[in-house]
């Protein structure tokens, strides 16, 4: 069932922030034209004002004071409108002043707005699917995204998004992660990482991590993440291997995993590297840390 609280306030949040960044006479064009898309029969205005946005806002970031940032995860969970810039935020508000009631008229409308979308729009509809109604029909839409070879489009559904793990099923998840992996994108970024963690990711992880080693390749650190609750008799060998890196975030890597790991291998590992557990503890050494200075390497 719908919220329709969350539904009317969430609008009501974007126009606010807006107000503090955009000039009058943009403010008053969206609100006309957002007024005219809750009421017209035909989606005309939706489609050409969706367009035409760019006209009125920008691409700056949205700026957001702490009271908002906590309002915002007040009114959606995870939602982290931080990452958005002035243009999302006003797409966002057209697009959520269009009538839902008919489920399927909806569903219509909003594929033809992804299917006609030029790439930085796509960015904003994408960015928007943890706030559309219907949650429950958009699966497909973000599998869709995901499968996109733009990294905009792409980043739009996997990071800072909480939308793919709240609804995707496994098989979608670790495609996601996967996928990341591949383009190198910053894991940390993807939220509810460790809450879907599963062993067939981290036994898919592992064998990717093998085959790099032997053609003498790296290993992306954040991948040790996802295999760190499950480090078991079979696979502790490579814990070790990764613990003798050279690379000194392959090793925080590693015992970040090993704490995440109730095998008692993996748990004497970690008194083996103390200073490195001192940092953890103290807060110096995270994934979030390891993620933002990781260079991208083949």
């Amino acid at each position: 069932m719908e919220n329709r609280d969350e539904n009317s306030l969430i609008p009501q949040f974007l126009l606010e922030v807006l107000q503090k960044l955009a000039d009058v006479s943009s403010l008053d064009w969206l609100a006309a034209r957002a007024k005219k898309i809750a009421v017209e029969e035909k989606k005309t205005t939706l489609f050409l004002s969706f367009s035409q946005a760019s006209r009125f806002f920008t691409k700056d970031g949205l700026s957001l004071e702490d009271s908002q940032l906590k309002r915002a995860k007040a009114l959606k969970a995870d939602w982290r409108p931080e990452t958005w810039n002035q243009l999302n935020a006003a797409r966002a508000y057209l697009v959520l002043h269009l009538p839902h009631a008919d489920s399927t008229k909806w569903l219509k409308t909003l594929d033809q707005l992804f299917e006609t979308g030029d790439m930085n729009e796509l960015e904003s509809l994408y960015k928007t699917l943890c706030l559309y109604p219907h949650q429950e029909l958009l699966a497909p839409r973000a599998a869709e995204g995901l499968r996109s070879n733009m990294t905009i489009v792409f980043d739009a559904v996997a990071l800072n998004n909480p939308y793919p793990a709240a609804h995707l099923n496994e098989t979608a998840w670790n495609q996601l992660v996967l996928k990341a992996i591949f383009l190198q994108r910053p894991l940390y970024q993807i939220i509810g990482l460790d809450e879907r963690a599963n062993a067939h990711l981290a036994d898919t992880l592992l064998d990717a991590a093998n085959e790099r080693w032997s053609a003498h390749r790296s290993v992306m650190p954040e991948l040790w993440r996802l295999v760190g609750p499950f480090i078991h008799d079979e696979n502790i060998q490579m814990i070790k291997k990764l613990l003798s890196q050279d690379n000194p975030l392959e090793v925080q890597a590693g015992v970040l995993a090993c704490l995440s790991s109730s095998h008692p291998e993996a748990q004497q590992l970690v008194n083996e590297h103390v200073s490195i557990k001192e940092e953890i503890d103290r807060g110096n050494v995270s994934w979030e840390s390891i993620g933002r200075q990781y260079v991208p390497f083949q």
